[in-house]
């Protein structure tokens, strides 16, 4: 009954919405284009048109409503913003791995302020339960490579997971189980939470201050999120995954990204580091133990704390360059910045979907999908429906 009663709020939204034109950007309504398309002169038509051919594969989950949010942007503001459904750009959701992007933010920006730098070790912060910096292949890890999950540390670590302990026994536990274990760094591509556990940990260290303190003064305050929009996780908060906030303050976040590092007029990132995150983080020797892409066929390689694409899915190179940067998130949350080919847009798709093995993927074909698509509007110079600091 339940299902059906969102259905039911979902049909009635839509014909609201269609009677009266859509709703404002700030509600999740439509802007930028008629939801069903209007016509030659409507850029965002096709858009629309593909977006609602997709919104059956978005049930929502138990806590979240059925539907998703698609918004588009460039440097001027957010040109396209329409609610397929009833989740909103206010709906409170867990992003998932789309929190990496934004811990991945962090940490760079903890290297521009000189607290870290991307050739730090472990052993240069971290030491065991007996006062002894961490050795072997674990100690040589890298900044570099705990960002680009090429540490060499293949599999998560359950015993680090408790909410229950702190960052600090976390990562002590990683230690512990992988430094028999673990291959030379950069050895192996391995997509999981283990990389920006220690990451944040060396933060902690280096700083003095808990990862939540920094997140708060780098980030949450200085982007005006709520003090809802935070980490889970009780005293040990998972960097790669536990973030959750509104589709209004990653759009915000995301348009950083896009701008290079500027939120209004203020530089809360270097736009050197902006550019490096964007490249191919592997090294000549990567091998891939894991990744979720192997489920869509693509050879994705990755930045800094973000996934690095090209255009056929295959391995980034010379003559098959980067097309986009993204950092979809297992419940669907799908960001995504268009920067090879003379692009310079991004979109995000908000919504939150089931908790189950493949959960990700409709947002991802839907984003493939829409890709050239929104290519075509951005081309023709969309007004800007909502403007972004």
């Amino acid at each position: 009954m339940r299902l059906n009663g969102w259905r039911l709020f979902v049909l009635l939204g839509l014909l609201a919405s269609l009677a009266c034109g859509g709703g404002g950007s700030g509600s999740g309504g439509s802007t930028g284009g008629s939801p069903t398309g209007g016509g030659n002169s409507d850029p965002w038509a096709a858009v629309a048109a593909a977006a609602q051919g997709a919104q059956s594969q978005f049930p929502g989950a138990v806590t979240a409503p059925a539907g998703f949010t698609l918004e588009v942007m460039t440097p001027d503001g957010v040109v396209y913003s329409h609610a397929f459904g009833a989740f909103s750009n206010q709906t409170y959701a867990a992003v998932a791995s789309s929190s990496k992007m934004v811990s991945g933010t962090l940490l760079l920006q903890l290297v521009d302020k000189g607290s870290l730098s991307l050739d730090t070790r472990t052993k240069d912060l971290l030491q065991d339960r007996n006062g002894q910096p961490w050795s072997g292949n674990m100690g040589e890890i890298k900044l570099r490579q705990l960002l680009s999950f090429t540490s060499g540390i293949s599999g998560d670590d359950l015993a680090s997971e408790p909410s229950t302990i702190t960052l600090d026994e976390a990562v002590m536990r990683i230690y512990e189980d992988q430094r028999a274990s673990a291959s030379a760094p950069g050895a192996y591509f391995y997509y999981g939470s283990t990389h920006l556990r220690i990451a944040a940990r060396m933060a902690e260290v280096a700083t003095g201050k808990s990862w939540r303190q920094l997140f708060d003064e780098n980030l949450r305050l200085p982007l005006g999120w709520s003090a809802l929009s935070s980490y889970g996780g009780g005293t040990n908060p998972n960097p790669a995954g536990s973030l959750a906030c509104t589709g209004l303050e990653y759009t915000r976040f995301l348009m950083m990204q896009l701008r290079k590092g500027l939120d209004a007029s203020v530089r809360l990132m270097s736009e050197d580091l902006v550019n490096q995150r964007r490249l191919d983080a592997f090294g000549p020797a990567t091998t891939i133990s894991y990744t979720p892409y192997v489920l869509l066929q693509r050879t994705n390689h990755c930045g800094f704390g973000n996934w690095v694409e090209t255009q056929n899915g295959a391995v980034p190179s010379a003559t098959n360059p980067i097309q986009r940067v993204s950092s979809t998130g297992k419940f669907g949350w799908a960001p995504w910045l268009e920067i090879g080919g003379g692009q310079n847009w991004a979109a995000v798709i908000m919504c939150q979907q089931p908790d189950a093995v493949g959960s990700f993927l409709p947002s991802e074909n839907l984003k493939l999908q829409l890709a050239p698509i929104i290519s075509a509007a951005v081309a023709q110079h969309p007004p800007v429906v909502r403007a972004v600091p």
